[in-house]
Order: structure tokens, then sequence, then C-alpha cells
């Protein structure tokens, strides 16, 4: 049992040697970091033997917004919608391959699965009509949203070379991402993505009054 015990912890050292812990950090044109923006790595080699991500992912409605506005998953990960308001939303995907639509009463959970498609998937309620939110499908386990200082950090299981995408909701390119090709060869290795244009401004999630609209009658 010893040396069973032994091998595994001489393999898992062996594997966490060849991981590659890497920096990643976005600003704009001016160096300013950019928050709250997702990057994903796809080999180019492919991802056939790449790991799956279970970690289940929770957007909550409070306040009658999304929170968080931006989530990013693996496919096949799945999601838990919570209603925080005091109020039932009508929770509803906008397009696309993964549709889904549901009442949430409050204080109620509901668990989506089947997230399988990759693509970019917007969201709504039918209740509160301001309400948006935004779920992208990567066929990869590695991404990652940037910290206040506009910086994320993730280890890789091997070197070669990604394409590295940058995506977010507001981004004025086509499919609202930008990808660049990068080498990966060194234990620890960083790297800098700087946006062309800045990101458009973020809906306001806010709407009138409820039944403002009943004094016209």
């Amino acid at each position: 049992m010893k040396n069973i015990l032994f091998s595994l912890s001489t393999m898992m050292m062996i594997a966490n040697a060849n991981a590659l812990a890497i920096d990643i950090k976005v600003v704009d044109k001016n160096n300013t970091p950019i928050n709250d923006i997702v990057v994903y790595l796809t080999p180019k080699s492919g991802i056939k033997d790449l790991s799956i991500n279970t970690q289940q992912l929770v957007i909550d409605q409070k306040d009658k917004k999304f929170a968080p506005y931006i989530t990013v998953m693996q496919k096949g990960q799945s999601i838990v919608f919570s209603n925080k308001d005091d109020i039932t939303h009508h929770i509803y995907s906008v397009s696309g391959k993964n549709r889904f639509e549901f009442k949430l009463k409050t204080g109620l959970s509901k668990q989506v699965e089947n997230i399988n498609s990759v693509e970019e998937v917007a969201m709504g309620c039918n209740i509160h009509d301001w309400m948006s939110g935004f779920l992208l499908v990567v066929d990869t386990p590695y991404f990652a949203k940037t910290n206040t200082d506009g910086v994320l950090s993730m280890s890789l299981a091997s070197s070669g070379e990604y394409e590295v995408s940058v995506w977010h909701p507001q981004l004025d390119t086509p499919s609202h991402q930008i990808t660049e090709t990068h080498s990966f060869k060194n234990e620890k290795q960083s790297i800098t993505l700087t946006l062309a244009k800045p990101l458009l401004p973020i809906p306001k999630q806010v709407g009138q009054q409820e039944f403002d609209f009943l004094e016209e009658y």
C-alpha cells in the first residue's frame, strides 16, 4: 500500500511540475486595466483530452438584475438560477441552441443542464424587460474573468500553442471577441492583451417603478 501511495504522489508531483502557470492582463489602448472581461484558451493541438469542469455555477436574480452580469462556463456544466428578490422572475434565453425558459418564484432555485452548444447566450426576464445578462459557453476548461487589476491566472496542463480569446458582450468586434495565438513553453509566463476599441456601455439594469403605466389610465 505504501508503494502505491508513493507512486501516486510521485505522479502528482510530475503532473504539477509540468503544469504551466499563466498570468494574463487585459488593458485598453491607454493601458487601463479592463475588469470582468472573459479570457479563454484553446490548445491548437485540439480539445480531445482536456478535462471537464464539473463545478456548478450560480446566477442570482438580485435587485432585479442578473448577478453576475456575465458568466462563462464549459459546455456540459450545470447552472443554478437563484431568485434572491421578493418577486417572481420569468427567465429565458433569447436565442441559440441552448434554450431555456421558466418562471422562478421568490426564494426558489432552478437547475439548468444540457448546456452543450458553444455559443453566446443572451438572457432576459419576461416580467422585467430591462434585465439582461450573458452566458458564454466555451469548449475548454481554461477560462476565467479578469479582476479589478485586469488580471487573471490559470494553470495549463501542457505547453504548446493556444488560441487566446477575449470576450465581452460590449466588445465592439465581430462575435464580441478577439483572438490571438500565443505559445506557452515556460513554467511561469505572463502576457498582456490590448483592446483596440473601448467597451460599449453596459445597459442600465433599472426600469420604471412597477405599474407606473397605470397612471395613464
